[in-house]
């Protein structure tokens, strides 16, 4: 007679940063950063490293693209205000 072992149980860090990384990134990127932490602590038998990561990438990549995004709109903002063409 053979016994299932059970899978072990996802860091729910890992998960919801996951999910937070494509809706706020840097939220995402922070809790990935926290859930590799409880990962790596030594007798920690919970799986969900894989998650982590990606809301590392994903968070930090959707971040920069954030970023950039409000860098365009303030300066197209700020030549609007101040009555300058959008393009020269």
């Amino acid at each position: 007679m053979t016994t299932a072992t059970a899978a072990p149980r996802t860091n729910t860090l890992a998960l919801v940063g996951f999910i937070a990384a494509f809706m706020i990134p840097i939220a995402g990127f922070v809790l990935g950063v926290l859930a590799i932490r409880q990962l790596r602590v030594p007798g920690n038998g919970e799986s969900g490293a894989g998650l982590a990561r990606w809301a590392l990438i994903i968070g930090s990549v959707g971040t920069l693209v954030q970023l950039v995004f409000f860098i365009v709109w303030i300066s197209l903002f700020l030549s609007a205000i101040n009555g300058q063409p959008f393009v020269r």
